[in-house]
């Protein structure tokens, strides 16, 4: 049985990438999907994309660093102004109109219809429930239709004013948001909401969500590789 496996914030950590992928013993017949932020902070950008182009069943959502560097390419290159920046430039810079080329085809959200969990329906004990998901990278505005979102809500969204709560406290929508840009120490799981960004890079874990049956899968990051920020 073919499996979608989602999978959260990597963030140029490949070897811990390629881990995951060697725990989740993925086929090629497995529909993998990353929630984005495949690059920058960790050690090896240029890895964790080549590894990245090589998954022929691998869909790719922009994550905020993503779409940042989209904009340097397509406007000329300004200079990045924080150090991670420009260290993964410098993983990225013999390859890098390759791998523009590459991230300018992925998508802003990912719409899982009848994602099937292991929760009981009222068919019988037996019997799965069909649950309607959306995977994007950083969150979605409650009551604002999905097409209607803008790319830089769904690629940076984290708190909300006026007490800066995080931005899934609102949410009301009926469909599952797969999510991650928010690290956490554990994955975030509650009925309509799944937050896959365990901080890999910070030294944490990375992490995936395999369906059917929102089994949740992690490994540890071999070390720290970048000190996290309290925003």
């Amino acid at each position: 049985m073919s499996r979608t496996i989602v999978i959260g914030d990597v963030h140029g950590c490949y070897r811990e990438w390629v881990e995951l992928l060697r725990v989740l013993e993925v086929k090629p017949e497995d529909r993998l999907i990353s929630v984005g932020d495949l690059i920058c902070k960790g050690p090896d950008s240029h890895a964790v994309l080549e590894s990245a182009i090589a998954l022929p069943n691998l869909e790719c959502i922009l994550g905020n660093h993503e779409t940042r560097f989209l904009g340097y390419w397509k406007n000329g290159g300004k200079e990045f102004s924080k150090p991670y920046d420009k260290e993964a430039m410098e993983q990225l810079k013999p390859d890098f109109e390759r791998y523009m080329k590459f991230v300018s085809k992925w998508k802003w959200y990912v719409e899982l219809d009848g994602a099937t969990t292991a929760k009981p329906s009222r068919d019988g004990p037996d019997a799965p429930k069909r649950e309607d998901m959306i995977v994007v990278h950083a969150g979605v505005r409650n009551g604002i239709a999905l097409e209607k979102q803008t790319l830089e809500d769904l690629t940076t969204l984290k708190r909300l004013p006026p007490d800066n709560h995080p931005w899934y406290d609102d949410y009301k929508g009926t469909k599952t948001i797969v999510f991650g840009h928010y690290p956490q120490r554990e994955p975030l799981v509650r009925d309509r909401l799944i937050g896959l960004d365990t901080g890999c890079v910070y030294g944490g874990t990375l992490t995936a969500l395999v369906l059917p049956g929102r089994k949740i899968v992690s490994v540890p990051a071999e070390k720290a590789y970048y000190k996290k920020s309290r925003s």
